[in-house]
């Protein structure tokens, strides 16, 4: 027993013990006025707490024997909220609200960085730190210690958040950017209270998913054109050729004065093991875009060998220098069928025998270049993930407890391999593709694609409405309209 134990232990006054707990008493603290104090063993966690009795008003019993009936009462209740905590798994230190966002920001705030791959940007941080301070000031109540809340705490947050705006005379935010917000109070929960032992998951409050509108509710997630353009950059220079874009003081990327991207060597890309990553992240990109101009499965995608490439013998000779037959492999899930499909990809299949050692018939098309083998989920799971951050289209998350590095996307999508099956489609629905067409190339039902992508546009469509048909035109202008229009 150390010196300080010692020495507390002779400050103790008045001791009476909680029933059916022996490592759990009531007593008074000479040096601290005589104020009554609860102690508690969590036994779950060997941590030893000390408590100052009060009641709900805040005021301490008598600090005397008068006190002791008092203190009792308070100390039973106390210890009762405490052993139900510690058996529910949750930590017996508390922590408020206020604590638990600045804590999170603290951390976010070390993770800024210029280094695409190790951390985040200021604007993103700036844009986090917006996102907490509106659920703060939801609650309203920073000193509030979270493991008080209500389950249901947050379930009106989307209505107060629309009031808010209407109040402020500001522009009412959209789902999305409720989304965002209720996905980053989600990250407070999850990467504070919970991997730090204040709260388990299963007393964390309910944080709900707002409803989006029937239309974007069924929407899958596609890339904008923006954003396939920053793509298909990146990986060039990123999976290709090994380079990072520099980015500027304001987290900006460079360009230099004939508008191109200034980069530099990543380090992560030398030596032999760098290589090899190289290679395989070369091979990554030539299968985005075999997948972006297939809109084929990823799990179809990832199946592919040489012998399901065949010469289209339908078209002239000079065609088949772009476009080949491919025979689609069944997926495990899904329609569970194989089917063939003509595709503009023979450019992209040269550049990946040139670089893969295995392109027998039989061999995998995207083959682990050390074993021969298919490229793991761990390398394809970790390409598209690279390339998002890298892209600056989303950050790494920081969260302890898994075992493989997250992402979060700044616009909230889900984007994954999946997402360039899903602009496939939405483009060539956009470029005028009659849905038969895009449903058969793409093994999915006209009805799948009407309810998830279609959306149709009258005022695109005449060209397509106008195929196969003698069309008149009016005598005069339809000035007329305008004058409908404007009454």
């Amino acid at each position: 027993m150390s010196k300080t134990e010692v020495d507390t232990n002779q400050l103790i006054k008045d001791k009476q013990l909680i029933p059916s707990d022996r490592n759990a008493y009531i007593f008074r603290r000479e040096d601290r006025g005589g104020k009554w104090y609860l102690y508690y063993l969590d036994a779950e966690r060997g941590n030893r707490h000390r408590f100052l009795l009060k009641n709900e008003l805040g005021n301490p019993p008598k600090n005397s024997l008068e006190g002791r009936e008092d203190a009792y009462m308070l100390g039973i209740a106390k210890y009762i909220e405490l052993k139900t905590k510690s058996e529910k798994g949750d930590a017996i230190k508390t922590l408020t609200f206020g604590e638990m966002c600045q804590h999170f920001l603290d951390k976010e705030k070390k993770r800024i960085s210029s280094i695409p791959h190790q951390g985040i940007t200021k604007a993103r941080y700036r844009l986090i730190a917006n996102q907490v301070r509106w659920v703060r000031d939801f609650l309203n109540d920073d000193k509030k210690q979270i493991h008080k809340f209500r389950r249901n705490t947050f379930m009106n947050y989307e209505t107060w958040r629309k009031e808010r705006a209407i109040q402020f005379e500001k522009e009412i935010p959209r789902q999305t950017t409720i989304n965002q917000e209720m996905s980053c109070l989600r990250r407070l929960f999850s990467e504070v209270a919970e991997n730090e032992g204040y709260l388990s998951k299963d007393s964390i409050p309910n944080i709900p998913s707002i409803k989006l509108s029937k239309d974007a509710k069924h929407r899958r997630d596609d890339l904008t054109a923006n954003e396939w353009e920053a793509i298909e950059r990146v990986a060039r220079l990123y999976w290709v050729k090994g380079k990072t874009r520099i980015l500027d003081d304001e987290y900006t990327i460079e360009k230099d004065k004939n508008g191109k991207y200034k980069t530099k060597v990543n380090v992560i890309y030398k030596g032999v093991r760098g290589k090899e990553i190289l290679k395989h992240r070369e091979i990554a990109y030539l299968a985005m875009r075999i997948a972006m101009d297939t809109g084929m499965r990823p799990g179809s995608l990832f199946k592919m060998k040489w012998k399901h490439v065949t010469v289209n013998t339908a078209i002239p000779q000079e065609e088949r220098l772009t476009w080949v037959n491919l025979d689609i492999p069944a997926e495990n899930s899904k329609t569970g069928r194989s089917y063939r499909i003509a595709a503009p990809v023979a450019k992209f299949l040269e550049s990946l025998r040139k670089v893969s050692r295995f392109t027998k018939k039989n061999d995998f098309m995207f083959t682990n270049q050390a074993s021969g083998k298919q490229l793991s989920s761990r390398i394809w799971h970790g390409a598209i993930s690279d390339l998002l951050v890298e892209a600056r289209l989303a950050d790494w998350t920081d969260d302890s407890n898994s075992q493989t590095k997250k992402i979060t996307v700044h616009s909230g999508k889900q984007l994954s391999w999946y997402s360039f099956r899903h602009t496939y489609i939405t483009m060539r629905l956009s470029a005028g593709t009659p849905i038969p067409q895009v449903a058969g190339n793409t093994d999915t039902s006209m009805k799948y694609i009407q309810e998830h992508y279609f959306h149709y546009r009258a005022e695109q469509q005449t060209e397509i409405l106008s195929k196969g048909r003698k069309v008149t035109t009016a005598k005069e202008q339809l000035k007329w309209i305008d004058s409908l229009t404007n009454n």
